[in-house]
């Protein structure tokens, strides 16, 4: 499961995003709460715009 993969359709997971919040608080040397608020900004704005995002997506349905 994909962080991304979910965003996309604005669902947010929890657990995924403590996990990658670890994983960046590790690489970047700052608190995990620090990392947690830039995290949550960024996917906040990303997914106010997935109801735009769908709906332009399902007018081009995928038929195989």
């Amino acid at each position: 499961m994909s962080l991304a993969d979910k965003l996309w359709k604005n669902k947010r997971v929890p657990d995924l995003e403590v996990l990658v919040v670890t994983r960046l608080a590790q690489a970047s040397g700052q608190q995990p709460w620090e990392e947690y608020a830039a995290l949550d900004e960024l996917l906040t704005h990303i997914g106010d715009t997935a109801d735009q995002r769908l709906t332009f997506q399902a007018a081009y349905p995928i038929h195989g």
